[in-house]
């Protein structure tokens, strides 16, 4: 979903066009009038549009023409309010009856963004030529369409391995339990350390923080995001949190935590590009508020893809490299 895509992206083009339409006839008239009624030029008494500087022609107005100079900037203003409320109504109540949902809660604190899942997201990298199967408990990794790949990270919980490929199968392969209950990922790796695949699944209430975590939602869903403003010490009742914006500039689109709401903000809005984009925090929120930076990454649930659009420009639509997994 780049900027392109939106319907703030639409708005803006509407609201130049005109823009530009209407300085045109503006200035032209207003550089027409200046040269031609300016002080010094004698009028020219024989025609009907004679006009003396300084004085209105109120004998001889025109009145139709009058009327069309309060009436269609009237209707010019009425029609660009109703677009700009249309597009606010397509953002902020998203109609998701006939669209899949997934919900998340994202904090806000002085100074960085904390993403707790409400719903398990198990995801995987498409297009790498490498896939990760479970089969009865037992974690099966492929690489035939990707002969780079030389090592496997597997995190089961607390618990971290890391295998070897021998060609295009892994030596050794122990039984890995897969627990929906916790943190599990499985990253494939090239000689140099390079993350080529990953393959994720993230527990209901897992925590992610920026700047070191993303925030990782499925592409080709209506993404329901809770927002609050919180204190930096929960125990502090008397301190509500402060005002900060979720800010993603290239998806056009920004929400407010607005402290002291008790049922916090809601942002609703469908990925349908894999990638990774910056999240900036654009409401000044202390000392530290430059540093209040993150990344969204879309991404693929297992087994299925995004559906592209292939007249739109993409981000990269690996995961990120520093990306650990971890709750912090």
């Amino acid at each position: 979903m780049p900027a392109e895509d939106t319907v703030f992206y639409v708005l803006y083009d509407k609201f130049m066009f005109w823009s530009i339409l209407v300085a045109i006839f503006t200035f032209g008239w207003l550089f027409t009038a200046i040269l031609r009624y300016r002080d010094g030029v004698e009028p020219d008494t024989t025609k009907l549009d004679h006009i003396e500087v300084g004085a209105f022609p109120v004998d001889r107005h025109n009145t139709k023409l009058e009327l069309a100079f309060y009436i269609l900037p009237t209707i010019l203003v009425v029609w660009l309010t109703v677009m700009a409320l249309g597009s606010n109504s397509a953002v902020w109540n998203y109609d998701d009856t006939d669209e899949e949902t997934f919900p998340i809660t994202v904090n806000a604190y002085q100074w960085y963004f904390e993403f707790v899942y409400e719903e398990s997201l198990t995801w995987e990298d498409t297009d790498t030529g490498i896939n990760v199967e479970w089969s009865a408990g037992s974690m099966q990794v492929s690489a035939d369409g990707n002969t780079a790949a030389a090592s496997v990270e597997v995190k089961m919980g607390s618990i971290e391995s890391e295998l070897f490929f021998n060609g295009s199968t892994l030596a050794g392969m122990p039984t890995a339990m897969y627990n929906t209950f916790q943190h599990n990922h499985v990253k494939v790796y090239d000689v140099d350390g390079l993350l080529l695949h990953t393959w994720e699944h993230i527990p209901v209430n897992h925590k992610l923080i920026t700047p070191s975590n993303p925030m990782i939602i499925p592409c080709d869903e209506v993404i329901i995001a809770n927002m609050h403003s919180l204190p930096v010490d929960p125990s502090d009742t008397r301190n509500v949190g402060v005002q900060h914006a979720f800010w993603v500039p290239e998806w056009g689109m920004k929400e407010d935590f607005v402290p002291g709401l008790e049922s916090g903000t809601t942002l609703g809005f469908m990925p349908d590009d894999a990638g990774t984009f910056p999240i900036r925090c654009a409401e000044y929120c202390g000392l530290q508020h430059s540093v209040m930076t993150g990344e969204v990454m879309v991404v693929a649930r297992a087994g299925q893809d995004c559906s592209f659009d292939s007249g739109v420009k993409k981000s990269d639509s690996s995961s990120a490299d520093n990306y650990n997994g971890g709750e912090m």
